[in-house]
């Protein structure tokens, strides 16, 4: 049977318990905060260093981290998955890609999503590796599922997002709109604002119409996790009215306070909604 070691980047936002239970090497994406460089640090206590701090940014995973890792597990006899936030909005799974291409038994996957996105790819993966499908059957099971995540982020601030880069600046969607909050969307290309509202229950509202319009006749919705950046205001809001407009009801397990990968560019206040569909 084909011995499998999964691997993936710590914005999949995985919990120790999930790490564990999956076995999986997870490489991390750094942060650097007035100067300091973290590889690891608990999630509020960035956001509240964020707060104060006057320069912060994150940097990808160097080619040398990939190496360690595929060389180590495959000269072990393991063939690797590796699964990495969506190329749209880092450079990781691009290093990974190059990387793998020294070896032959490395896969590499784009989610084209981040945070429980890429973890809803990783339960997957694991649960085909316990029904002992191959590797090359997993990986373009898990490119089908591209489809089958969507990923929104509601904005309560532009400005992390905008001196980040990662926020197209479309259609002067944007600009000069202090104060607005905004609603994106990460596509396979980029991550894109679809809408500008003012106040917080015309943002959420406009989060659940772009969500009954995706989800169309024929999908239905598997889970919902909301991975926040300390917004509880926003948080309470949307279970309530998912609740109300969706029929779902989302958990309490399912709601999180995301790595530090993901607050750097959202800011404070943003929250992500990453839905996997049946």
């Amino acid at each position: 049977m084909e011995k499998i070691k999964l691997i993936t980047d710590s914005a999949s936002d995985l919990t120790k318990e999930e790490i564990e239970k999956y076995d999986i090497a997870v490489i991390p994406i750094t942060v650097t905060i007035d100067g300091v460089e973290y590889e690891s640090i608990d999630n509020k206590e960035y956001i509240y260093k964020m707060r104060e701090a006057k320069q912060f940014f994150t940097s990808q995973p160097a080619v040398g981290k990939f190496l360690e890792e595929y060389k180590k597990w495959t000269d072990l006899g393991y063939t690797v998955i590796s699964i990495h936030i969506s190329s749209a909005i880092s450079g990781t799974f691009s290093t990974a890609y190059s990387v793998a291409q020294e070896f032959e038994n490395v896969y590499v996957v784009d989610t084209k999503t981040a945070s429980r996105g890429e973890y809803y790819f990783i339960d997957e993966c694991y649960n085909y590796i316990q029904e002992g499908k191959s590797a090359k059957e997993i990986v373009e099971l898990l490119n089908r599922k591209q489809e089958k995540v969507l990923t929104y982020v509601t904005i309560d601030k532009l400005d992390n997002l905008v001196k980040g880069g990662r926020l197209k600046k479309t259609a002067g969607l944007i600009g000069g709109l202090l104060n607005v909050k905004i609603l994106t969307k990460l596509f396979s290309e980029e991550l894109s604002a679809i809408d500008k509202v003012r106040g917080k229950k015309k943002l959420i509202q406009s989060l659940i119409e772009n969500i009954k319009k995706d989800l169309g006749e024929t999908n239905k919705i598997k889970q919902i996790y909301l991975v926040n950046v300390l917004a509880d205001e926003y948080v309470e809001i949307m279970k309530e009215n998912f609740a109300n407009e969706l029929g779902y009801t989302i958990p309490d397990k399912n709601i999180m306070i995301t790595t530090p990968a993901i607050s750097t560019h959202t800011g404070e206040g943003a929250v992500g909604i990453v839905i996997e569909l049946q």
